[in-house]
C-alpha cells in the first residue's frame, strides 16, 4: 500500500472517532448541566471539562475562565480554528476520504459524505432544535461509519490502518477524559458523568460486584479487557493491528512501533485499581498519554515518514542513473 494511502486511512479513522467522542462529551455535559447537582459551580466545571477535552487541552486560559455552554459549543463544534472541533474533524476525515475514493466502498464514502453535508446543513440551525439533537446525529453517523467500514472493507492493510487510527484516538480521549477528574473524592455524580462520556455507565454497572467507587470507575475505563472503549482494550487492538501489518509473531517485534505498542499493552494489562490508588490517577494517565504520543510518532516514522524533498530527489536520480 502507498504510504500516503496508509496515512489517509489512519487520519480518516482518527478524525471520525474524535468527532464522535467530542459530540458525546458535549451531549453528556449539556444534559448533566440541567441536573440539580450540576447547577452553579458544578455546571461551570462541567463545561470547562468539556472544553479541555474538545480542544485536547489546548484551550487558552481566557476561554477556560469563560466556559459557558454557548462558548464551549461554538468552540468545540463549529470553530474551524480548533482542529479538534466537530466541523474540523469531519472536514479532515472527508478530505482524506476523497483521496481514498478508489479504496473505499460506496457505502463508506456515502456515510462520510452524508455526515459532512449534515454538519454543514445544521451549522447555523443548532439553536432551533437544541444541541442534543444535532450531537446525536453526529454520534450516530460516526458509529455507522465505523460499522460500515468493518462490514464492507476487506480486512487488509487499509482496514488495519483504520483500526490503528480508531483505537489510538479512542484510547487517547479516554485517558484525557480521566485526566479531567479532580480526585477520587469528587461526588459520585461527577464520576457517573465521566463514565457516560466514555459510554461506560451501563457496562460498568453490569460488571460491578460490589458498591461502586471512583477508583473502580477509573479502573474500569483504564483496565477492563472486554469493554471496547477501555484503554486496555484499545492498546491490545493497536498491538494486534500492527502485528497484522508486519506479520510478526505475537510477543515479538520488528520495529519501534510494535515495541512501544507492546509496552503500552503490558502497562495497562498488568495493572489494577490498587495501582492508581497507590501511584495516583493523574501520574498514571499522564504516562499513558505520553506512551500514546510516542507510539503515534513511531507509527508515522515506520509507515508514513516525512522524507525531505532533497533526499527524495537524490533517490530518484540514483534510480534513474
Amino acid at each position: 500500500m502507498l504510504s500516503r494511502h496508509a496515512e489517509s486511512f489512519f487520519w480518516l479513522s482518527r478524525n471520525v472517532e474524535r468527532a464522535e467522542t467530542v459530540a458525546r462529551v458535549l451531549d453528556v455535559t449539556n444534559t448533566r448541566a440541567m441536573d440539580l447537582h450540576a447547577g452553579g459551580t458544578w455546571a461551570q466545571r462541567s463545561w470547562r471539562t468539556a472544553l479541555m477535552i474538545g480542544t485536547l487541552g489546548a484551550a487558552p486560559a481566557a476561554a477556560l475562565a469563560d466556559a459557558t455552554a454557548a462558548n464551549v459549543l461554538e468552540r468545540c463544534v463549529f470553530d474551524r480554528d480548533n482542529p479538534s472541533s466537530i466541523c474540523s474533524s469531519i472536514a479532515i476525515a472527508r478530505t482524506n476520504a476523497i483521496g481514498l475514493r478508489a479504496e473505499l466502498s460506496s457505502e463508506v464514502w456515502e456515510h462520510i459524505n452524508q455526515l459532512y453535508l449534515d454538519v454543514q446543513d445544521q451549522a447555523g440551525r443548532v439553536g432551533e432544535r437544541g444541541p442534543s439533537r444535532f450531537l446525536r446525529i453526529v454520534r450516530d453517523r460516526c458509529q455507522a461509519i465505523a460499522g460500515v467500514s468493518d462490514a464492507t472493507l476487506p480486512h487488509v492493510d487499509g482496514w488495519n490502518f483504520m483500526q490503528l487510527g480508531r483505537f489510538v484516538e479512542r484510547a487517547s480521549l479516554a485517558a484525557r477524559i480521566l485526566a479531567t477528574a479532580a480526585s477520587f473524592d469528587d461526588p459520585w455524580p461527577e464520576w457517573q458523568r465521566l463514565l457516560e462520556m466514555c459510554c461506560a455507565s451501563f457496562p460498568f454497572a453490569r460488571a460491578a460486584t460490589q458498591l461502586q467507587s471512583p477508583p473502580d470507575a477509573a479502573a474500569f475505563i483504564l483496565f477492563n479487557p472486554t469493554f471496547p472503549r477501555s484503554v486496555n482494550f484499545c492498546a491490545n487492538q493497536i498491538d494486534a493491528a500492527l502485528h497484522r501489518l508486519s506479520q510478526t509473531p505475537e510477543r515479538a517485534y520488528t520495529d519501534v512501533a510494535e515495541k512501544l505498542a507492546g509496552r503500552l499493552s503490558a502497562a495497562v494489562t498488568f495493572a489494577d485499581a490498587a495501582d492508581i490508588i497507590t501511584d495516583g490517577l493523574h501520574p498514571f494517565v499522564r504516562a499513558v498519554l505520553t506512551g500514546l504520543d510516542a507510539l503515534v510518532g513511531s507509527i508515522q516514522n515506520v509507515y508514513f515518514p516525512r522524507v525531505p524533498v532533497a533526499v527524495a530527489l537524490n533517490r530518484s536520480e540514483a534510480v534513474a542513473g
